[in-house]
């Protein structure tokens, strides 16, 4: 835990790397020093029809962050402020940033092999 599901708009992948992007949210995720590093999951799905706002032109990027139940509102802050600063430079030029932070329920099961 915690699982990092970047959603971003399909042009999105002709502008700048989402490997980059996936290897620079991953880093915010390890820096921000509340998991373990080998339990850290990214990946990245592209969206292949969206809307953002009035435009035709907008895009966007939106990491889904979730956790197990349990840390504080000053944790998810820092999590929050770790992650946006891995990847500032890579999104500048997106139209719509979003990060959300959801606690998972406690029914959540993992089987390792």
């Amino acid at each position: 835990m915690p699982h990092c599901t970047i959603e971003y708009s399909a042009p999105l992948a002709e502008l700048l790397s989402i490997e980059a992007l996936v290897t620079a949210c991953h880093r915010g995720l390890v820096e921000s020093q509340l998991f373990e590093p080998q339990a850290i999951k990214t990946r990245a799905h592209s969206c292949e029809f969206f809307k953002v706002g009035d435009s035709d032109e907008a895009n966007f990027i939106h990491l889904n962050i979730a956790i197990m139940p349990g840390r504080t509102d000053e944790q998810k802050s820092l999590l929050l402020e770790r992650v946006y600063d891995a990847i500032a430079l890579i999104t500048a030029s997106v139209s719509s940033v979003t990060i959300e932070i959801v606690d998972i329920n406690q029914h959540y099961f993992k089987a390792l092999n």
